[in-house]
């Protein structure tokens, strides 16, 4: 009986102004923390020197179907698509280039093989899904797969196959400036790995 009459009371009191939403809200409310442990097991030196930055921007697709007894159910299709954007870096490991000297005024510069570095500020936007009448026999895009398919080594190799001829002119110039430095009357000649 009182707790009828609680509610009452504050159902009339809110009905004429006596309680607003902002003090409901403050009577019934939750808490929630959040914890995260990091330690930092090892710290490696790297001579890494990047020499390209693309800024890349698509569309990933995933379709799907479902089947029964392996055979596929027409109006099943699925369809998941997330849009991206990131930086991709390009460039080689520093500690791996040979100077050789040729001649009194001569060098040979070996470059080796373009690596993929890594990808800043990626950006990967909530994914879209296109659904057909039976598309609820189809399993739902593994949205992680997609993004690791995005970021992956294969990808990584396509951008340098790419831009090989860019990555060879930048390394020319960037070796070449530190030894003509030095002296600029010297003549360098550069070897690039296979």
């Amino acid at each position: 009986m009182l707790a009828v009459l609680v509610v009452a009371g504050m159902g009339a009191s809110f009905a004429f102004g006596g309680l607003n939403a902002l003090a409901l809200t403050s009577m019934f409310s939750s808490s929630s923390t959040e914890r995260d442990s990091q330690v930092v097991q090892s710290v490696t030196r790297v001579q890494e020197v990047a020499l390209l930055s693309l800024h890349i921007e698509g569309v990933s697709k995933h379709e799907g179907n479902g089947e029964i007894f392996g055979v596929a159910v027409p109006a099943s299709e699925k369809t998941t698509l997330i849009q991206y954007a990131f930086d991709a870096k390009l460039g080689i490991d520093g500690s791996l280039v040979k100077i050789e000297s040729t001649g009194s005024k001569s060098f040979r510069v070996n470059i080796p093989e373009f690596i993929g570095m890594g990808f800043d500020d990626p950006v990967f936007a909530d994914p879209l899904e296109s659904n057909n009448a039976l598309s609820w026999l189809t399993p739902a895009a593994v949205q992680t797969r997609m993004i690791n398919n995005i970021l992956s080594e294969e990808n990584k190799q396509e951008y340098i196959t790419l831009n090989e001829a860019a990555l060879q002119a930048q390394a020319e110039a960037f070796y070449s400036g530190i030894i003509e430095s030095i002296d600029p009357e010297v003549s360098i000649e550069f070897e690039f790995a296979k």
